[in-house]
């Protein structure tokens, strides 16, 4: 979502952030329905989109007798782009430039996947910078306007408000939002009378999936699970029972079991119930997506609690899936 440059007012488009959050949720829901029948081999990498590079930039009233206060950096963000950083660090003088190690950084940390969904730039070292500049991250038609200096007589210019700093000595900054196409980094310095200079890399983090083939006995077994689910929604517990173990005679889903878990609970059978949930546990955090299933798992008991409020165990399962 683009946003109004500096004094100029914020640039709302409710239409456009509301129908891309319904996308967003449709498409959220296609993929988890499709990754019941596909699995795949997930592995992330990093790709150096721009080394690190020295800038110097004049002061807004010296670059009136040569020199520039503003310039752009184009950014092609490569294909399955899932997030991408830039880091910069700034210094007085012309010439020389500090070391970011931005590439090498997330490279080591990539290792461990789960470090993509905690905060990484908290773990990420840069050098310290001893002078402000501000970043815009925008479009093609922005930053010409920008480079022109238009918001200097007026115009509005718009940025990306994920990816856009003011008044900074250096930082590391991760985008999500925009992650593919062209974009464009426009860098300023704020001071009208002293030169910065500003070392500045660019790197954005891949996902690579391969498409891991299934056995005739998982797909069988995914169909029986289904099957089983259908039964459950009617009201016919017994029968989803029968199902899904059908299912887990083919091969062993985690999710399948927590429905037959599910089912076992309704019918009021908590002993047998507990042990089902305990060896789906047991297999959900083995297979793909665990963390999504074991929501969808406390979504199914939520949405059965509603029906039966007394569901006895019910409680007890979901504080057991909610440490996992």
């Amino acid at each position: 979502m683009l946003f109004g440059l500096d004094s100029f007012g914020n640039y709302s488009q409710i239409k456009t952030m509301i129908l891309k959050n319904y996308i967003f949720l449709f498409i959220t829901f296609i993929s988890f329905q499709l990754s019941l029948s596909q699995e795949y081999d997930v592995t992330y990498e990093t790709i150096e989109v721009i080394k690190t590079r020295s800038i110097y930039l004049n002061g807004g009233l010296r670059s009136q007798f040569g020199g520039k206060s503003r310039i752009y950096i184009p950014i092609d963000l490569p294909k399955n782009t899932v997030k991408w950083y830039y880091s910069f660090s700034t210094k007085k003088g012309k010439s020389g430039i500090q070391n970011l190690n931005l590439a090498l950084q997330l490279s080591s940390m990539i290792l461990d996947p789960s470090t993509l969904t905690s905060q990484v730039t908290s773990q990420l070292k840069i050098p310290e910078g001893s002078s402000s500049v501000d970043i815009y991250l925008t479009d093609k038609e922005n930053i010409d306007k920008f480079i022109r200096k238009e918001d200097n007589d007026g115009a509005v210019l718009y940025y990306y408000e994920e990816g856009t700093i003011s008044n900074t000595k250096s930082a590391i900054v991760e985008i999500d939002d925009t992650n593919s196409g062209t974009v464009y980094l426009g860098l300023k310095n704020p001071s009208a009378s002293s030169g910065v200079n500003i070392s500045i890399e660019v790197v954005a983090i891949i996902e690579n999936r391969v498409l891991i083939e299934k056995s005739d006995g998982q797909q069988k077994a995914e169909l029986y699970g289904d099957l089983g689910w259908t039964q459950f929604e009617k009201g016919n517990y017994q029968k989803c029972i029968e199902y899904s173990d059908k299912a887990n005679n083919e091969f062993e889903l985690g999710w399948v079991l927590a429905n037959k878990g599910l089912a076992q609970l309704m019918l009021n059978k908590e002993s047998d119930a507990m042990e089902t949930y305990i060896n789906a546990i047991t297999l959900i955090k083995k297979q793909p997506q665990s963390d999504y299933v074991f929501s969808e798992v406390i979504k199914d008991i939520n949405n059965a609690l509603k029906i039966k409020p007394n569901l006895s165990g019910a409680e007890e399962i979901k504080q057991l899936i909610e440490i996992q």
